[in-house]
């Protein structure tokens, strides 16, 4: 089971639009997927259209007050699975994140759903914090999207430098997926100056192929509660994007895998 922990050293990329919508486009490629949350602002339940904190989930594994089976959302796609954070006070939320690091459960959930899945797609919150390096510790990729704006590019090197530490100190086999491009704006001058310096200074293979431009559609989707995929009968252009993403992954995952044309399929969640 490979286990995407989708990370960024700053908010405001549409990580958890991007892990939605990229979690559901890996699954209509095929593959049994589960969206893990582990931001505790609990956004991805919110893009969801869920009722804030109104489900039991990660909280809930870390105090023992539900198994596993119990608290895995199943959608209508059969090969997506979603993992919310659960029922996290506002006033707790140290709390909640002191126990996810410092405890066997996070390990221990992925251990138990490595027969169950093929991909884990794992949420993480902004910033260089506890969470997030716990997670880059289970996992066995790291997905980073970084903003097409200059500040990103200049702190970029500090996620890079906990994946290397983490590797280094926890985890040998973390593996960089790749570098995300994101709120990519073709019209915006800095955008353009962030891009160049991405595909020119940094090594070959670190940039994915796959750019996520700035899209009104982003807040559409998050406003209805829906995938990109799944907000129309005809869904926006930006939703192929996603499955260019799914291809984008899966072929560095598995290199010897070949590459899949067809077109999205229309699909209700």
């Amino acid at each position: 089971m490979h286990v995407i922990a989708v990370a960024s050293q700053k908010g405001g990329v549409g990580k958890t639009t991007i892990c939605l919508n990229l979690g559901l486009a890996l699954a209509r490629a095929g593959h049994r997927v589960l969206i893990l949350e582990l931001d505790a602002q609990g956004s991805l339940g919110l893009s969801l259209g869920l009722a804030d904190r109104a489900r039991p989930g990660v909280a809930e594994l870390l105090t023992g007050a539900e198994r596993v089976e119990a608290v895995l959302q199943r959608t209508r796609d059969p090969q997506l699975q979603v993992l919310t954070v659960g029922r996290v006070d506002p006033t707790t939320v140290a709390g909640f994140e002191e126990a996810l690091v410092r405890g066997p459960v996070l390990a221990g959930v992925l251990s138990r759903l490595a027969a169950d899945f093929d991909l884990v797609v794992a949420d993480c919150p902004a910033g260089l914090g506890k969470v997030t390096t716990r997670a880059l510790e289970v996992a066995t990729h790291v997905l980073m999207p970084l903003q097409a704006e200059p500040l990103a590019l200049r702190s970029v090197g500090q996620l890079l430098a906990l994946v290397d530490h983490v590797r280094a100190e926890k985890n040998p086999r973390l593996s960089l997926l790749g570098l995300l491009l994101s709120m990519f704006d073709r019209q915006a001058s800095a955008s353009l100056d962030v891009a160049e310096t991405l595909w020119t200074r940094f090594p070959d293979g670190i940039i994915l192929d796959t750019v996520i431009p700035r899209d009104g559609s982003f807040l559409e989707a998050s406003l209805r509660g829906a995938p990109l995929l799944l907000m129309q009968k005809r869904p926006p252009p930006l939703a192929r994007v996603f499955d260019q993403l799914a291809n984008d992954v899966l072929a560095r995952l598995d290199p010897a895998r070949p590459e899949d044309d067809d077109g999205p399929i229309p699909l209700l969640l």
